[in-house]
């Protein structure tokens, strides 16, 4: 049996996201309403919105999030307040689609959906390197080396 965890990359990634949208979110804010009070109560909820998901719940999700695969099969355990397990057997995947952004390397945006009779597991920020072994683990799809 071998783990797998998220890549830390995408921590960064998704912060540096949040920021962007909080940023443009303020500057519309600020432009679009004309009350003062308004904007300073948008601002402060906003901005404390954004700090917890990036400061807390961010990190304790990338911490909780683990897969771990076997010659039959893979199992992924997450989930911050509410814990979630959950397991396919590599025999009942009907078909697997994996999605890879540009320079996913850099980012960790890598995810492997293995959909299954009446379902589905996602396998989510995966290192580009162990979503092509859990794809040659499960047998599903051949993957080419860049």
């Amino acid at each position: 049996m071998k783990q797998y965890y998220p890549d830390r990359h995408c921590l960064t990634t998704m912060r540096l996201i949040i920021t962007a949208a909080v940023v443009i979110i303020l500057w519309a804010v600020r432009y679009f309403i004309p009350i003062e009070k308004i904007v300073m109560l948008s601002i402060v909820v906003v901005i404390s919105i954004a700090c917890f998901e990036m400061f807390v719940h961010l990190p304790m999700f990338f911490n909780s999030i683990s897969y771990s695969a076997t010659e039959t099969e893979v199992t992924k355990s997450s989930g911050v307040f509410i814990k979630v397990h959950q397991s396919v057997r590599y025999s009942s995947i009907q078909y697997t689609t994996r999605i890879s952004s540009p320079l996913s390397q850099y980012t960790g945006f890598n995810f492997i959906i293995f959909f299954v009779y009446g379902g589905q597991l996602r396998l989510l920020f995966l290192k580009r390197s162990d979503a092509d072994e859990i794809i040659r683990l499960s047998g599903s799809i051949s993957v080419k080396e860049d």
